[in-house]
């Protein structure tokens, strides 16, 4: 079977149904005929007989009484009427009286026919007559009685296959002719009904199916003429080509618009900004590219969640296609990023203007799950072909103007100028020559002492970061501790400062000497990352550590983005036996009711509110509040950026007399503090 399959799998449509119509149609006309032949066989033969029983009863009414009158000749002439009015073979009488009179047993004479098919007197003496009786294909006697009953003779009629075989042949040519005939119209009439029905709506099926786009669907619907079969199969066929295409159109706006918001991505920007610039040349006029940048959406998106972050995105999208004309492309490049190609403008300015729109629309408050917040945007801005004709630079160009403007202060917009190129590569050089800096051992750490201010005595250190580059020199954090955490080395500069700090802390106090306690800055990414709390015990197991002897600094804002989740971490932070302190604290935002639950031990107060005392009377309360709520919550204080005897007079008179700054040391090196703490267990 599989192979009759293979074999017909090599012809079309057309020949195998050819073949099986002609097949079909000539088996049964084959079986028809044959049935037909042997029934007219059949008939042909009861007739022969049934017309030599009706000639030999006919015959035996008027030769009974001739034979009975001895009229001899009378009978014989009978016969030869009757063989030339029928077509029997021979027709013979053998007469018993008779052949008394001639001494005889009997007398035969008749008829019978010679190879002319004549009818000649029957010789009884003559062998071939009489062979060719016993030959005869089948015959008819009857006997011929007195009305006493007695036999007098018999007369028979012979028939030969002769006239049979001539019927039979002209039978088999009818029969033949007739097949062929029935056959060739029956072949051509089913041929033509199901070209026209069946084949030929296939045909023009298959012929749509042919003429397909690139991805083989067809252009046009399937026609569905022909039988209620085939409409339906076109019917459904349509359908499936319709929810393909739609789904092609579905896979190609996916492929080439954000999934959120619904505006181009970055494939299709990159094509329009091609296409943009092309057109622009022909027409001889400036195309613009704004990249807009939302401020402060990460505090949106990390304080409330990524669902709240996605409906602010979809408020921006909704605003900004509100700013822009219809002939503008806007596009989201990732997160919070926009891009707008802005064609046919003649001078610079003209970009400004829609920038003065945005901004002005994405500064407004955006209500979200009934909470208010804002945003803004920084936005930077390239042209064509003043910055540039290739689409990537125009790209990296108004990306550099946007960092340009959020340095600027946000909330504005910046024309790119070369100047900002090199900052830009200044910066990727630095990322890298920062990364390889890690691994080469230039990230050192310098330790600043923590002093009791009424006697001096050291009570701890702080670790903090330096970079002695072979290229740079001495590079300070302000420069690449941004960089480190844009680019994500944040969390392996964090490791190796506290890795390295645990190892010197515990050769301090294996030495003999009395550091205190280290004090260590977490990132934001670090509290973040899921091995940070298995990370930290197996480096204190290493080190030889004590818990007790590290306290983890964490700013307010770290902690506040998500409170509850920071409550956790720092609880098992707390259960492993470090100390916990909150840095830079009053310049945050934190929540009395958040504060009391968080297991830390130390508020440190910013430089920033002790850098004008005592003179500023609203940095003088604040320092005094945060001193006062330290004592309420029964926490340790420490002030950083202490400079000057009146700023420690101050803090010690006030309740905070752990002091942090210049007026007692600069980050000191391993060797330069090893030598302080000499000194003082000195």
């Amino acid at each position: 079977m599989n192979r009759l399959k293979l074999h017909f799998s090599r012809y079309s449509f057309y020949v195998i149904l050819g073949i099986i119509i002609v097949s079909t149609v000539v088996t049964v006309m084959s079986i028809h005929a044959a049935y037909n032949y042997r029934t007219i066989k059949n008939g042909k033969i009861a007739d022969m007989h049934e017309n030599s029983r009706l000639t030999v009863a006919a015959l035996h009414k008027n030769v009974a009484g001739m034979m009975a009158a001895y009229a001899v000749n009378d009978y014989e002439t009978l016969l030869r009427n009757e063989m030339d009015r029928r077509d029997n073979y021979a027709v013979i009488v053998e007469d018993y009286n008779m052949g008394k009179i001639l001494g005889q047993e009997s007398y035969r004479t008749g008829q019978i026919r010679d190879g002319a098919w004549n009818a000649i007197d029957f010789d009884s003496d003559n062998p071939e007559h009489v062979k060719a009786l016993t030959e005869a294909y089948s015959s008819e006697s009857h006997d011929i009685l007195t009305p006493q009953g007695k036999k007098i003779g018999t007369i028979t009629v012979y028939l030969s296959d002769r006239t049979l075989n001539e019927a039979f042949r002209q039978l088999i040519v009818d029969t033949l002719i007739n097949t062929l005939v029935i056959s060739v119209f029956l072949i051509v009439l089913l041929f033509i009904t199901i070209r026209l029905f069946v084949l030929k709506p296939l045909s023009d099926i298959v012929a749509t199916i042919d003429e397909g786009n690139a991805q083989g669907i067809p252009l046009k619907p399937v026609p569905g003429e022909g039988s209620r079969e085939i409409f339906a199969l076109a019917d459904k066929m349509n359908r499936m080509i319709n929810t393909i295409k739609d789904s092609q159109k579905a896979l190609e706006h996916q492929a080439t618009h954000d999934t959120l918001t619904g505006l181009a991505n970055r494939t299709l920007f990159d094509d329009r900004l091609e296409q943009g610039i092309l057109k622009a040349k022909r027409n001889r006029t400036r195309l613009a590219l704004l990249f807009i940048d939302l401020d402060h959406f990460k505090e949106i998106n990390d304080s409330m969640g990524h669902k709240v972050g996605d409906k602010a995105l979809k408020i921006v999208t909704r605003r900004l296609e509100k700013t822009i004309r219809e002939e503008d492309t806007l596009a989201r490049l990732g997160g919070d990023e926009f891009t707008v190609i802005l064609e046919g403008i003649h001078e610079p300015q003209d970009a400004s203007v829609l920038a003065e729109k945005i901004l002005k629309a994405l500064s407004e408050p955006m209500t979200i799950e009934n909470r208010v917040f804002y945003s803004g945007c920084s936005i930077g801005i390239s042209l064509y072909p003043d910055n540039g004709d290739l689409p990537d630079d125009l790209l990296k160009y108004a990306d550099a103007a946007m960092y340009n403007a959020k340095n600027e202060g946000r909330n504005t917009f910046q024309y790119y100028s070369t100047d900002m190129t090199e900052r830009a590569l200044e910066r990727v050089v630095m990322e890298t020559s920062l990364r390889e800096g890690l691994k080469k051992g230039e990230i050192v750490v310098h330790y600043q002492p923590q002093v009791d201010g009424r006697n001096g005595t050291i009570v701890g250190m702080e670790a903090l970061v330096r970079w002695q580059s072979p290229e740079y020199g001495l590079v300070s954090p302000a420069k690449f501790i941004p960089i480190a955490e844009s680019s994500g080395l944040i969390v392996d500069l964090d490791r190796h400062v506290m890795k390295t700090a645990m190892i010197q802390i515990e050769r301090w106090y294996a030495a003999g000497f009395n550091p205190g306690v280290m004090a260590m800055n977490l990132a934001a990414k670090q509290l973040q990352q899921k091995d940070f709390i298995d990370y930290l015990e197996k480096l204190i197991a290493e080190t030889g550590c004590k818990p007790e002897w590290i306290e983890l600094e964490v700013t307010e804002s770290q902690i506040m983005i998500h409170p509850e989740e920071a409550i956790q971490i720092l609880s098992r932070l707390s259960d492993i036996g470090v100390r916990l302190a909150v840095d830079d604290f009053g310049t945050g935002y934190s929540s009395l009711s958040y504060l009391k639950k968080f297991p830390i031990n130390k508020l440190k107060i910013d430089r920033t509110f002790v850098q004008d005392l005592p003179h500023d009377e609203e940095d003088a309360a604040i320092t005094k509040a945060i001193v006062a709520l330290a004592r309420n919550l029964n926490l340790s204080i420490l002030a950083e950026g202490v400079e000057t005897p009146e700023q420690q007079a101050f803090l010690i008179e006030n309740g905070c007399a752990h002091i942090q700054g210049y007026l007692y040391s600069k980050p000191l090196p391993t060797d330069e503090m090893e030598a302080l703490l000499s000194n003082t267990l000195g």
